[in-house]
């Protein structure tokens, strides 16, 4: 048989409304599209390849149903055995139908290029196109199982219920605490930066962020701490000046309390402390107690909200939310909240998070 030019036809969504009418209408089993076919000869055949196809024994007509962002297949050509191919593209919001027509017999042209042009989308917009070895993997989490100790590196360290800051919060561990990990959470197989550990009577979840394999020794500027050369007692305490400003003491084996830039303070009782050799003193009441009023002056409105959060050391840091929408620290440093957990400052790159 002679072989013809190949020829393909690209049509617009709008071109499928107004074609000629056929002897039957073939409906696909989840009613998403129809084409009219022109004779009985006509058929919905088996292959595993296809989504649909349809063949009159000779030339076939195949439908194909993708999803946006899936890899569209190479555009059809005529073979050693069809001496034409036509081919259609339907695109709606969130899929695309690919018909295309192979012909055998280049006098039947016109009949499957019918076939082609009369489909109809039917349901709009289904999602329903991606082919099932295509799917994308769901978010699987699981906890894989650990038995080390590790020891805390964050002034305070939230242990929740569930792997997610939007978990209850269980209670809270101080610096240098060595805690016993039994698992670590992974999501689809890859760490997911939350630890299982031991709690109470039974277990909780920390960020692994800020957990690690060596126990604090000695207080450090680098990590939660002095550099005064005091051993660290292991004790560590946060407390809070007059304006509600959260600083984090770490005890020493010299009896005094350092803050991490090494200024040393005495402890006067349970709840108050003094810069040593100085008048400053902070308290150890509870951030809840903390009221706008100590905010500074201009963030001061009862509307307002404090937050205590940390930076990539684990040092605390108070910010005040202001009516124009920024959050300040007490040096007057603007911070975009972007999230529950996630403070940026604005026009830099120092992240801030509430764990």
């Amino acid at each position: 048989m002679k072989k013809a030019v190949l020829a393909v036809l690209a049509v617009s969504f709008a071109a499928f409304l107004a074609m000629p009418a056929a002897a039957e209408t073939f409906t696909t089993s989840d009613g998403v599209l129809s084409v009219e076919l022109p004779n009985d000869d006509w058929k919905e055949i088996e292959d595993s390849n296809k989504w649909v196809v349809l063949s009159d024994g000779d030339d076939t007509v195949s439908i194909e149903h993708y999803s946006n962002g899936e890899k569209l297949p190479d555009m059809a050509v005529a073979d050693d055995h069809y001496v034409n191919v036509y081919q259609a593209i339907a695109s709606t919001q969130n899929e695309v139908f690919i018909i295309t027509g192979s012909v055998v017999d280049s006098e039947k042209i016109s009949e499957v290029a019918n076939i082609i042009m009369s489909a109809k989308v039917l349901k709009y917009d289904t999602k329903l196109a991606v082919h099932k070895e295509d799917e994308p993997t769901p978010s699987e989490f699981s906890v894989a199982a650990a038995d080390k100790t590790m020891y805390v590196t964050a002034s305070g360290l939230n242990v929740r219920k569930g792997w997610s800051t939007e978990e209850e919060l269980l209670g809270t561990l101080e610096y240098g605490t060595q805690v016993h990990v039994t698992g670590v959470v992974q999501k689809n197989g890859a760490d997911y930066g939350w630890n299982q550990i031991s709690y109470g009577s039974g277990s909780g979840y920390v960020s692994a962020n800020f957990l690690s394999d060596s126990a604090p020794a000695q207080a450090s500027n680098s990590s939660s701490g002095s550099s005064s050369g005091s051993g660290y007692s292991g004790n560590v305490k946060t407390v809070y000046d007059e304006f509600g400003e959260s600083t984090t003491l770490y005890e020493g084996t010299d009896g005094l309390w350092r803050d991490k830039s090494g200024t040393a303070y005495s402890r006067l009782s349970d709840t108050e402390f003094q810069v040593y050799e100085g008048t400053k003193r902070v308290y150890t009441y509870d951030i809840s107690a903390v009221t706008n009023d100590y905010a500074p002056e201009e963030y001061s409105d009862s509307s307002n909200g404090v937050v205590t959060a940390y930076d990539e050391f684990g040092e605390a840091v108070t910010l005040y939310e202001s009516s124009d929408g920024y959050w300040y620290d007490r040096d007057g440093t603007a911070y975009i909240r972007h999230s529950a957990t996630d403070f940026q400052v604005n026009e830099g790159n120092k992240h801030l998070t509430v764990y």
